[in-house]
């Protein structure tokens, strides 16, 4: 741990006193001061680190401190010390879940978790699939991996033959192969996009949810997205408010099986998919290298920064913190929300492009994309619906429980001190507000949940919504220009028959003629000039009475036939080489 030169304030001088008290050699070495200038390199690179298991953040407006990757045993000493009101705020945050599941069933004693939430939290990774990962072009090295898949279940066949077990019988839970296939959470979430997992208990509320994130694949990588959003990847979160103001993150490992052998790609998603946590993670720090206006509106978060000082405001803050780390680690907007909020989106960008197309030369497998383009709006609307649904239940009033039962060791708080005076009761008593089932978001979080609600039905839905009314209107669209298609050519067919059948009746005097000059007659005899006048009399007296007849029918098309032979000319003058 940094000296006691290297913590500046009085808040920060008993900071470093609570984390000397702890008899925990990694808790007293690895706290470092998040407001300290030389620190926050150090820290920040942490953050980022693909080998960062988890980090422990303590704060308030007075100080901050972070560790990383500390053991069970240090987490678990951390958690049993007294905080300091100086260290009012926690964030414990872990990646790769099902590399620590002792910490996992550590807080689940603590907090009181429901053996489901633990079992879900536990759960394995999802099994790769046989073709190559979206991810990783080549075969990543397992061993790590294996050796603790060996310790932690029974599993002794192939990947690949486990990934052939019958779908009904993973998801079935009486079903034989129920104990080999221990966690199934992500193959929930990766079958269902939209999923999303809200728990309560006396001492935390717990969310589950999915996130997506653009990824552009590369060129040489298969897309084995199975008819889910394409260039998209979706890693599940969990978030948990803790009464003693804990928030606990937990994030899903999306390449479980590279065994720390990351590829560019999977850097670059990696670093994509943490962008917003570690934007939270420096937003808690008062060291800013630039002044407050210069830096990105967005990413300037009121945690630990505020401008005011007034007394209605500082009396809350402790109280918000908690609540405002939770909103904004749920928030992440740029990710969830710009894939389809962005003016230069995929959709409006491929529907524009459709709609061009479609003018050019409508077909019918425009219909085919077309449906495919609203099969990925309806999982994004089920997506940003399962996020109002779980704001609604965060945002909903905790109701009393039934205190007026029989046997009920609850009671409100009026009769709590008759109650307690008596000594008649030898059982626990409990406070009817410690007995509501959740914990109460701040003020602050509060507020903010509803504008990111209001947010997300104006600028997400809404969306969403205009991009299928444009989808349904260019499938309409396309199968009337193929109607209007097949109607100006079954109409130029028509013309071009009539036109042959006009040839041929401007001719039919002429053969007549010819026919007549053929025939030899006795004393009869015709002259060259005679064949060719009579010829152009008759040919004349043809195209005349033809042209009488399609004026009265208005079906001239002398005037088409003379258009097009100058067209024609006009292209083959234009195309000859000079």
């Amino acid at each position: 741990m940094e000296n006691h030169d290297g913590a500046t304030g009085r808040g920060a001088e008993d900071a470093y006193d609570y984390y000397m008290s702890i008899h925990d050699h990694a808790v007293q070495a690895k706290f470092r001061s998040l407001d300290n200038p030389s620190n926050i390199n150090h820290l920040m690179d942490s953050v980022r680190s693909t080998t960062t298991n988890n980090f422990i953040l303590d704060f308030s407006d007075d100080a901050a401190w972070a560790a990383f990757d500390l053991s069970k045993s240090s987490i678990a000493a951390l958690f049993n010390a007294d905080r300091p009101d100086v260290l009012n705020t926690r964030w414990l945050n872990i990646w790769y879940p099902f590399q620590h599941r002792p910490l996992l069933e550590l807080l689940a004693r603590r907090y009181d978790f429901s053996p489901r939430l633990l079992a879900l939290m536990s759960s394995d990774p999802k099994l790769p699939r046989k073709t190559a990962s979206r991810a990783s072009p080549r075969k990543p090295d397992q061993s790590k991996f294996k050796k603790f898949w060996s310790r932690r279940s029974s599993w002794s066949e192939d990947n690949e033959a486990l990934a052939d077990i019958d779908e009904m019988s993973e998801q079935t839970s009486i079903s034989s192969v129920d104990s080999v296939v221990r966690g199934n959470l992500y193959r929930i979430a990766e079958n269902l996009w939209h999923y999303a997992s809200i728990d309560f208990g006396r001492q935390y509320v717990c969310i589950g949810f999915n996130s997506l994130y653009g990824t552009k694949q590369p060129a040489n990588v298969e897309d084995d997205s199975t008819g889910h959003l394409p260039n998209c990847m979706r890693v599940w979160t969990w978030l948990v408010l803790c009464e003693d103001n804990t928030v606990i993150s937990i994030n899903e490992d999306p390449f479980p099986f590279a065994a720390g052998h990351f590829t560019t790609f999977q850097l670059r998603v990696m670093s994509e998919i943490r962008r917003n946590l570690v934007n939270v993670f420096r937003s808690l720090s008062t060291v800013h290298e630039e002044p407050l206006l210069a830096h990105n509106p967005l990413m300037l978060l009121p945690i630990r920064v505020r401008l005011g000082e007034t007394p209605e405001e500082t009396a809350h803050r402790d109280s918000d913190a908690p609540g405002l780390l939770f909103y904004y680690l749920f928030e992440n907007w740029h990710n969830s929300y710009t894939l389809v909020t962005r003016k230069e989106s995929r959709y409006p960008l491929e529907l524009a492009t459709l709609r061009t197309q479609m003018f050019s030369l409508p077909r019918l497998t425009h219909i085919d994309r077309l449906d495919t383009i609203g099969l990925e709006l309806g999982i994004l609307r089920r997506h940003y619906e399962s996020y109002t649904r779980l704001i609604d239940r965060l945002l909903e009033p905790q109701t009393a429980s039934a205190a007026s039962l029989q046997n009920s060791q609850v009671v409100s708080a009026a009769s709590q001190v008759s109650l307690s005076g008596s000594g008649s009761v030898g059982r626990p008593v409990v406070v009817e507000r410690e007995s509501l089932m959740g914990v109460s978001l701040g003020g602050a979080a509060r507020v903010r949940f509803k504008r990111l609600r209001d947010l997300i039905e104006l600028y997400a839905l809404r969306e969403v919504e205009e991009y299928v009314k444009q989808k349904e209107a260019l499938v309409a669209m396309n199968f009337n220009l193929i109607a209007i298609k097949q109607s100006l050519d079954v109409g130029r067919l028509t013309r071009i028959t009539l036109l042959l059948t006009k040839a041929t009746m401007l001719f039919l005097p002429v053969s007549l003629m010819m026919s007549y000059f053929s025939t030899q007659l006795s004393g009869v005899s015709y002259s060259v000039q005679t064949f060719w006048i009579s010829f152009a009399v008759v040919f004349f007296l043809s195209w005349l009475a033809l042209f009488l007849f399609g004026l009265f029918n208005d079906n001239v098309q002398t005037t088409e036939v003379l258009r097009g032979v100058w067209r024609g000319g006009k292209v083959v003058r234009h195309s000859s080489p000079r």
